[in-house]
């Protein structure tokens, strides 16, 4: 067995993104706008929500660019219950979507994913509603302290340039041993381990956008650094990181289509790490990522006859 050693990672690029860690002072802009949607709850996923999404408010207020691409987030975490009902969602999911090699890998490291076209199965809908009433009647929800993982709706203004990242759960206090299968197999002890997904997006132009999600670790003591970019010399601060490029996830995506992560049914590897979580209460639960691509304003680049007063936010949304 390897031990795992910190790595300069090489991010992708989308249909000729640019890539680069996102620094404190970029945070601070989609951090805006993830309290602006958490104030306001995770019904809009629900296709039944009869008021105007959340989304639609945000979008309006602001003129984005035409590649700016809107995507919303969510962690839903599971009781013993409806962890039980996880068969009954994959089996609802498309699977096929994902490429047998990476499916392959991703099982190996203990992680599952698959797509839902358009809307959200019954099963998933319903465990939006319980987190949104989970989160109204407990004051320890609503602060973020129930567990480790918070289920705040967030949304991502996303440019082809930018990368972002969804944490997942952050354990500033705590080592995390992990093992896991990266071309052989790795593992090692981390300090104050930090598990997220970097989030990367390109537009099509068939009205459809090109998500990609990669699993990370940041760990270990802050380190201050001298970056050379764009002619300029600054300092930054980080922490070694581990990027797995062989469990991204990239998929066409059109509005209202979502990826859905989550650890597989016996927990293991990676998977036990990022997706399952210790409550207040001491329950054990599974944790599932959504990711959905809620807004899409590149279509008129590719339509130049479209009449720009008819492609407000508000008509692109579904």
């Amino acid at each position: 067995m390897r031990s795992a050693t910190p790595r300069t990672t090489t991010r992708p690029m989308l249909l000729g993104s640019g890539t680069g860690r996102t620094t404190i002072a970029r945070c601070i802009l989609p951090l805006g706008c993830c309290l602006v949607l958490s104030s306001t709850g995770c019904t809009g996923w629900l296709p039944t929500q009869p008021e105007p999404r959340p989304i639609e408010k945000t979008f309006g207020k602001t003129e984005s660019s035409r590649d700016t691409i809107g995507i919303e987030s969510i962690l839903i975490r599971l009781d013993s219950q409806q962890a039980s009902q996880l068969p009954e969602l994959w089996a609802a999911l498309d699977e096929q979507v994902i490429t047998p090699d990476t499916r392959i890998t991703l099982d190996r490291n203990g992680l599952r994913a698959a797509k839902a076209a358009d809307h959200l199965p019954v099963v998933l809908e319903n465990w939006v509603r319980a987190s949104e009433r989970r989160r109204d009647d407990d004051s320890l929800e609503q602060a973020g302290l129930a567990a480790d993982v918070s289920s705040f709706c967030q949304l991502w203004r996303c440019r082809p340039d930018s990368r972002k990242e969804l944490t997942v759960r952050r354990l500033p206090q705590d080592q995390a041993t992990l093992f896991y299968f990266d071309g052989a197999m790795k593992g090692g002890t981390f300090n104050a381990p930090h598990f997220y997904y970097s989030l990367f997006t390109a537009p099509s132009g068939d009205a459809s956008a090109l998500v990609r999600l990669v699993p990370e670790m940041e760990y270990g003591e802050t380190k201050r650094i001298v970056v050379a970019k764009d002619s300029a010399i600054r300092t930054d601060e980080r922490r070694d990181a581990i990027a797995w490029e062989s469990l991204a996830v990239q998929l066409r995506l059109r509005r209202g289509d979502c990826i859905v992560i989550g650890a597989t049914q016996e927990s293991r590897g990676l998977g036990e790490h990022f997706f399952k979580t210790l409550t207040k209460d001491g329950e054990m639960q599974h944790v599932l990522l959504l990711v959905r691509l809620s807004e899409l304003r590149a279509e008129d680049i590719f339509a130049p006859n479209t009449n720009p007063a008819a492609t407000s936010a508000s008509r692109l949304l579904p």
